[in-house]
């Protein structure tokens, strides 16, 4: 069963994320993602309690908490207090247009 969970959970997250990363910026649900990385992250924590230590298992734990770090960012730039200005300084710090 947790073996199962596992390798489902790792094609799913891959899936969601692959997806998050290709919509635009200005239509990420920051929420919606980061209740979906929670729910996620719990997934990990029960399967390192109840499976031996592997590499499906480590590589699942790693996107997750990459994608989980990224999160306060996410949130943080799509605050509709955000205005032009903000945006154009943002812009010139990174060297890109978000």
């Amino acid at each position: 069963m947790n073996r199962r969970l596992m390798w489902l959970s790792l094609r799913d997250w891959k899936n969601y994320t692959d997806k998050q990363l290709a919509t635009a910026f200005t239509q990420v649900d920051a929420p919606t993602v980061k209740l979906e990385a929670e729910k996620y992250a719990k997934i990990v924590s029960r399967l390192e309690k109840n499976l031996e230590d592997n590499p499906i298992q480590r590589n699942l734990k790693e996107m997750v908490e990459t994608f989980r770090g990224a999160m306060p960012i996410v949130t943080a730039l799509r605050r509709p207090e955000l205005k032009q200005q903000h945006w154009t300084e943002i812009n010139d710090l990174i060297g890109a247009e978000l």
